[in-house]
């Protein structure tokens, strides 16, 4: 593996995981088309800071000797307005990834329905160039539409490209209370798509996304029988691929392998946003074979 390759992709997902969330908001951007332009405010400066890390006595790994903190430099920079950004390195040595409820190269997507989209959901996809960090190229940006219904949005997860093929996954997301837009008032308080979807499937491309085949699952027909009821725990919601390196040629026995989040079923303990885009009571780990 390319130690600057692998660099870039873990910068990328850093940088990701901290700024990914779907749209917070009904809307903070001022959309009239797909193609619309971006204000962006200054975030505060970012101050070198290493991370905390304090495993209980009880953990059962082993802490490592080589690996012994990590510390952000404050070093970063800023490629799109867009988020949920997932890479995955192919064969050709460039990164693909999803992005939305934003914009690359003013070609924006909006995972939920919306007037700019002609109430539509739409994802996105770009190519992820370069080996430094710092200075990557996000190019060749596409837009894809797909019916989010039932739910309100219809989101990207898990992503991959394995010997030139595409599968890029989808995933429902509704509110509490039955609700299907991003932001609902509860008895904690306003939340944001707290409740979590199943997975739709996965569409294919084998052009780097220049044409896909859209999966024959929807979300009201997924690719696993959940949930039993409209709004119901889901085990598999939004699943992610295990990366494995270029091509997944670190993959120990071929395999592709995803982890997801999401409930038990019967739920145990139901409350508001125990299962959603972003919280989940259990983990599930899974093997394509």
């Amino acid at each position: 593996m390319s130690v600057s390759k692998a660099l870039a992709l873990v910068a990328w997902v850093i940088v990701s995981a901290i700024i990914t969330s779907p749209a917070t908001a009904k809307e903070s951007l001022s959309l009239s088309s797909t193609r619309h332009t971006t204000k962006l405010v200054d975030a505060p400066q970012p101050s070198p800071r290493e991370w905390r890390t304090d495993p209980p006595a009880d953990c059962p790994f082993k802490r490592s000797a080589r690996l012994t903190g990590v510390r952000f430099t404050g070093r970063h920079a800023t490629y799109t307005g867009a988020d949920t950004w997932y890479p995955t390195w192919a064969s050709d040595g460039n990164m693909y990834s999803p992005y939305t409820d934003g914009s690359v190269d003013g070609l924006l997507a909006l995972s939920f329905d919306h007037e700019a989209n002609r109430f539509a959901a739409t994802t996105g996809s770009a190519k992820i160039v370069g080996d430094d960090p710092l200075n990557l190229k996000v190019v060749e940006p596409v837009v894809f539409a797909s019916d989010p219904k039932p739910y309100g949005g219809r989101y990207p997860c898990g992503s991959l490209v394995y010997n030139g093929v595409w599968y890029y996954g989808t995933y429902g997301l509704m509110n509490e209370n039955g609700s299907l837009d991003p932001l609902a008032d509860t008895a904690i308080g306003e939340v944001n798509w707290a409740v979590l979807g199943p997975f739709v499937g996965f569409r294919t491309s084998t052009d780097y996304a220049k044409t896909w085949t859209q999966t024959k699952h929807t979300a009201a027909d997924p690719l696993f029988p959940e949930p039993t009821a409209f709004g119901g725990p889901v085990k598999i919601g939004a699943p992610h691929f295990v990366d494995f390196g270029k091509n997944m040629e670190h993959s120990p026995d071929g395999k592709a392998y995803l982890v997801a989040h999401g409930a038990l079923i019967p739920d145990p303990n139901p409350r508001i946003a125990n299962a959603s885009w972003i919280t989940g009571d259990a983990v599930y780990l899974f093997r394509v074979t």
